[in-house]
């Protein structure tokens, strides 16, 4: 069991449930060790509150890490068999889920809806295999590519140095997210009796990008017509030629920067695998928004044949809900509900429920405020100045984020895809986890707003109501004013 009082790596909380979880949790272990020799190092998973929280020990994931990109990632051989698999797996997850688009669940007897959700759990743990082991090429990579760059640049040049690393870590492509507002904008470029055909093509293609680890949604045509509406207010053509410009600009900010350093080709290397990495997160998080959605689907159509509620199939694990016309234990359900722990390594991983999991919810989630007013963090996006001031609201989970206003500075434990409502409205991104490679890190780079990530405490010291400053030139973050509340 993990030490409590070691250094943790902290991934969470966020929305989520154990059945849409499990397939990255299973298979980041003895599968990955089996595959590549490495895996993630003993965890500790609580699902608590409809959020998951994944413990690791800091220490040992950094060993893992390293191993990970020394004997793989750069290694020119192993390194492309490794991409070639990723696309390999890809192309048949995507493959299935084709499948799936052309059969319809409730014709199917129960015998062959469960074949084809064994199926679908089949490929999709293939795929999970090999895209899990992201962080930890990524956990190495950032810094390694940090502290290569640090060289090049003096002790008085921080704020430039800074600049380069973040523009450097960002991918050259457009995010999913970003790619759909695009698409959204081009709608207003239509004339107007074209708009409905293009909006319904426009809902066929996206309506899966407000998924997550908890539920898979079906956007609604009426959904993205008030997202247009919203748009319309602006002035879209302009957003739609920023992000239109987009991969060209931070492409050739990234040749400019390269040059001016005179890189070795022995760092520029690194920092190509850093933009690759990043790319592939988004890639990731979009298929697996993707796949959530086919999920929701076999969930829904068995909550219809066995009577139990989707609430409770998604606290089933893949195998138990395979099994559900055979078996299905409420009271497991109903206690897993209460709190459910998964204490994993390669060689096990153990289900604690009851009030033993309350127990380690409250030995490792309970973590008490801090008062101090200065925290650390890393820069991960400039903005467009390296100052910014404003009023914190903190947003634990995505039900809480609502409460950001425009320019607002949005402080949480960590972003995911669905925070980008939003992300969109803050003037300013603080999270306590995360890197150059995470969620709040890519997008606050393409919105343009300032990022600081890795603070580890900003959720613990920051209030409601705070007056926020920070300072994008050495990744610190004051709190100007204390909220009266």
């Amino acid at each position: 069991m993990l030490n409590p009082q070691n250094k943790l790596y902290r991934w969470g909380p966020i929305s989520a449930c154990p059945l849409f979880m499990y397939f990255a949790i299973e298979t980041a272990f003895a599968p990955l060790k089996k595959l590549f020799g490495i895996t993630y190092t003993e965890s500790l998973i609580i699902f608590k509150d409809n959020k998951v929280t994944w413990l690791l020990d800091d220490k040992d994931l950094g060993k893992q890490s390293q191993k990970f990109v020394d004997n793989v990632i750069l290694n020119k051989i192993k390194s492309k068999k490794y991409f070639n698999l990723w696309n390999y797996r890809t192309k048949k997850l995507n493959g299935i889920l084709n499948h799936l688009d052309k059969i319809k669940l409730k014709s199917l007897t129960n015998i062959n809806l469960i074949n084809e959700l064994k199926k679908f759990s089949r490929f999709y743990n293939d795929w999970f295999i090999v895209t899990i082991s992201l962080e930890l090429a990524a956990s190495s990579l950032e810094p390694l590519l940090g502290n290569k760059l640090r060289k090049y640049y003096k002790d008085t040049e921080e704020k430039i140095y800074q600049k380069a690393f973040s523009i450097l870590t960002a991918p050259n492509t457009l995010t999913f997210y970003r790619r759909e507002q695009k698409d959204l904008l081009k709608i207003l470029t239509l004339p107007k009796s074209s708009r409905n055909k293009a909006l319904d093509k426009h809902q066929k293609k996206y309506y899966w990008i407000l998924n997550s680890y908890a539920e898979g949604k079906i956007l609604s045509k009426k959904y993205f017509l008030d997202e247009l509406n919203k748009i319309v207010e602006e002035n879209y053509r302009k957003l739609l030629s920023e992000i239109d410009e987009y991969p060209n600009k931070i492409s050739l900010e990234k040749e400019q920067i390269l040059k001016n350093i005179n890189i070795t080709l022995e760092d520029k290397v690194i920092a190509d695998l850093v933009e690759k990495f990043s790319r592939l997160m988004d890639e990731r998080k979009m298929i697996n928004f993707q796949s959530e959605h086919y999920l929701e689907l076999f969930v829904s159509e068995i909550s219809k044949r066995s009577g139990f509620a989707k609430d409770q199939l998604k606290y089933l694990l893949p195998e138990e809900l395979a099994n559900i016309f055979k078996n299905f234990d409420k009271n497991l359900v109903n206690s897993r509900k209460k709190c459910f722990a998964l204490s994993c390594t390669d060689k096990k991983i153990e289900y604690i429920t009851g009030e033993n999991a309350l127990s380690l919810s409250d030995q490792f989630l309970n973590i008490s405020n801090t008062s101090q007013n200065i925290i650390h963090g890393q820069v991960a996006s400039i903005g467009k100045s390296y100052y910014f001031r404003g009023t914190a609201k903190l947003v634990p989970t995505i039900e809480d984020i609502n409460k950001i206003n425009p320019g607002d500075i949005l402080v949480t434990t960590m972003t995911s895809p669905d925070f980008v409502i939003g992300m969109k409205k803050a003037g300013a991104i603080i999270t306590d986890t995360g890197g150059m490679l995470s969620h709040a890190a890519i997008v606050s780079r393409e919105l343009k707003i300032p990022c600081i990530v890795g603070t580890e405490i900003a959720t613990k010291v920051i209030h409601d109501g705070d007056v926020v400053e920070l300072h994008c030139g050495r990744g610190i973050v004051r709190i100007i004013k204390p909220s009266v509340n």
